[in-house]
């Protein structure tokens, strides 16, 4: 299940210290993906006890845990690692494609999440394209999540969207009139991914916008900001 863990993280929990732990496997296939090492079967790093043991000894200089992949909801062992993160005071967050809504459903209901970042890949006729997957889902995940922020004020979460060689700004503006109000909605930078399917060659290394054409895309949604 854990295929690889940073330790330190001064990134990954908005504001405060983490530790991210990387999960295995993935029921998406974007065609930039970064961690497509994780997608394929590999050896765990780390058992539920050796985690324990490692936030436990790191209890005051780390604030929260992070479990990211991959895509973490596909582990049943999922509810007892972010319990595990709970039993020991730490904050948690979760990092998800929002393709198993009923799984974030059960760890909201059981309070075990503090902090979401969802990715919302394209809009929805182009979800398939970009991510291999399908939007509805995720789309579930969204209304989830804001649903519980109603209720839980000490909760929040973000969106993010990479800005993949083959989306332009039609693409957020379709989006933005989507997603309606989030807190924090985060565009990310495309990078050429070091490895890909030969099949994707040609839109791997499409033109894409530039971190001063995403700047002009901000307007578009008021929680629009840069990652």
């Amino acid at each position: 299940m854990i295929r690889g863990i940073e330790g330190v993280s001064f990134l990954d929990y908005p504001g405060l210290l983490s530790c991210v732990l990387f999960l295995g496997g993935c029921n998406y296939d974007c065609f930039y993906c970064h961690n497509r090492s994780l997608l394929q079967p590999g050896e765990e790093v780390l058992s539920l006890g050796e985690v324990e043991s490692f936030l436990a000894e790191r209890k005051g200089l780390l604030d929260a845990l992070v479990v990211s992949g991959g895509e973490p909801t596909l582990h049943k062992e999922i509810t007892s690692l972010f319990s595990i993160g709970k039993g020991l005071g730490y904050l948690t967050k979760l990092d998800t494609n929002g393709s198993r809504p009923e799984i974030l459903k059960t760890l909201l209901e059981a309070d075990l999440l503090d902090y979401v970042a969802l990715d919302i890949k394209a809009p929805p006729e182009r979800y398939r394209e970009i991510s291999g997957g399908s939007f509805l889902p995720v789309f579930e995940s969204l209304n989830l999540l804001k649903r519980h922020r109603e209720h839980k004020k000490t909760f929040s979460f973000e969106i993010r969207t990479t800005m993949a060689s083959t989306l332009g700004r039609e693409d957020i503006e379709q989006l933005a009139s989507i997603v309606g109000e989030v807190p924090r909605w985060v565009l990310n930078e495309y990078r050429v991914p070091r490895t890909f399917k030969e099949e994707d060659r040609d839109r791997v290394h499409q033109k894409y916008l530039c971190k001063d054409e995403l700047q002009g895309l901000l307007p578009l949604h008021p929680a629009l900001c840069l990652g």
